[in-house]
């Protein structure tokens, strides 16, 4: 049986001399969070951007649940169940938490906004609406206005509004980035609880939060995978300390 929802093999992308991405190999397998670790300028933000199709690969392939996506657009991705987060935020400042969902679960319906009231009295969606919300743990914050919101439950809201589009992956890129330390366990509880039901690629900083949450650790420099493993063999490889320069993981 394949284990495999996520699958990149031989991912290239050069800027003249300069290679970004070199051959990169990875893949994802159901129920699990995979990080990924490196250096600043090793290449983790473009491969991401690889995998969601903003940026063309030169050479290699993905491979999403079986089904080549190596040149779909990324539209076309998003569709077929790739969801990126926390890059540009997609939440609307003026409109509730629970109206935030309702319009992520509206994604790619033929609803206009001009409809908006009616929409907000559909009993299915908001009954599907308040469901993301308890799980992400803002239901009793549902008719707050998302300004309003600490950038903690903003950045659960993110994790909602993902949700709603009903992902085979998840990418997430620094989830973490701002939050304090009770915001940090919030979210790591929540991460561990989402994997059960759709897989995570993960780009963090915070050491601390990768080795609380991933499955599997894959480290990369100057544009190659150096290191795939544990958490305890990540820690223990030489060369990864080599690559943080002295990092004490």
């Amino acid at each position: 049986m394949n284990n495999k929802i996520l699958n990149i093999k031989n991912l290239s992308k050069s800027y003249g001399a300069f290679k970004v991405t070199d051959e990169i190999a990875i893949d994802l397998n159901f129920n699990e969070i995979h990080a990924l670790i490196g250096p600043n300028g090793a290449g983790k933000s473009t491969l991401i951007k690889q995998i969601v199709g903003s940026v063309r690969h030169d050479i290699g392939s993905i491979i999403l649940d079986q089904e080549n996506i190596t040149d779909l657009s990324d539209v076309e991705r998003a569709k077929i169940g790739i969801s990126r987060t926390f890059q540009v935020s997609s939440i609307i400042p003026s409109f509730s938490a629970l109206e935030n969902i309702i319009l992520s679960l509206l994604n790619g319906s033929n609803k206009t906004f001009q409809f908006f009231k009616n929409i907000k009295n559909n009993k299915d969606l908001d009954f599907k609406a308040k469901n993301i919300l308890k799980e992400i743990e803002l239901i009793d914050k549902s008719e707050i206005v998302a300004s309003q919101l600490s950038h903690g439950d903003r950045r659960k809201l993110e994790v909602g509004l993902a949700l709603a589009t009903n992902p085979k992956v998840f990418l997430f890129d620094e989830p973490m980035a701002g939050l304090d330390e009770n915001g940090t366990k919030i979210m790591i509880n929540l991460f561990k609880k989402i994997k059960l039901n759709t897989p995570i690629l993960l780009i963090e900083h915070d050491m601390d939060a990768v080795f609380a949450l991933a499955d599997r650790v894959s480290v990369i420099n100057y544009g190659r995978i150096v290191a795939t493993g544990t958490v305890d063999q990540i820690k223990s490889n030489e060369l990864v300390r080599d690559v943080y320069l002295g990092y004490e993981i």
